[in-house]
């Protein structure tokens, strides 16, 4: 009786697990089908992997772990702007043994092409344990609003460029989006997260990654091109 309930419960987790796979691999499909169809009304183009864009950026979530992947990437033009928006996964390894297991991690990437190399620059925004780092590093710069600096992490390469960029207009705006995390690496405006975006998340976010390059002085521009 016993060993008839042992293969009943192995039989019905095998079944589970099963359509599990199965809906994964419906929904992925379905995901890849939107994220085409997506592209095409806007004149973009959508491909299915991409290996260039797994080496293309440095900094979170890029460099970790293994089997590193980009796909669902969408290629178009934004405001006279390069973009490329798509899904970023890698594996990472713990424990040893039977205790060993691999985990896959998923994050969504939006890039802009900044159309010059751009100081390093990052916005994050603020948690308890990140300010206490940051201060203990002296890696936080604090910006002239407390609001502001309570809600964000700013670090930067220079301190100058960091205000010149965040100056209070741009500070005044950012404040409206307090979960949005943004980076300048080399010629690239980046918005990074955990998970995957929506169609309309990627729509969203290219608006208000537009609205910030628009805010950029125009002293800022010069000086970063050598005019």
């Amino acid at each position: 009786m016993e060993s008839g309930l042992v293969v009943l419960a192995f039989v019905a987790f095998f079944v589970v697990a099963l359509l599990m796979v199965v809906v994964g691999v419906i929904q992925a499909k379905k995901r890849r089908e939107a994220m085409s169809a997506f592209a095409a009304s806007r004149g973009w183009r959508y491909a299915t992997h991409d290996p260039s864009l797994v080496d293309r950026f440095q900094g979170t979530p890029f460099g970790r772990g293994s089997s590193r992947s980009a796909y669902n990437v969408i290629y178009g033009e934004h405001d006279g702007r390069a973009m490329v928006a798509f899904d970023y996964r890698f594996t990472t390894t713990g424990g040893s043994g039977k205790d060993r297991k691999s985990t896959t991690h998923h994050w969504s990437v939006l890039a802009l092409s900044m159309g010059v190399v751009m100081p390093d620059l990052a916005v994050e925004p603020e948690g308890v344990f990140g300010r206490m780092i940051g201060r203990l590093t002296n890696t936080d710069i604090e910006m002239e609003s407390e609001d502001f600096n309570r809600a964000f992490t700013v670090r930067a390469t220079s301190r100058k460029f960091a205000f010149d960029v965040l100056h209070p207009q741009m500070i005044e705006m950012l404040m409206q989006w307090p979960d949005l995390g943004w980076r300048f690496e080399r010629d690239s405006m980046l918005v990074v997260r955990n998970g995957t975006h929506s169609i309309e998340e990627v729509d969203a976010k290219i608006q208000v990654m537009d609205a910030i390059i628009d805010r950029i002085p125009e002293f800022v521009w010069k000086d970063v091109r050598g005019a």
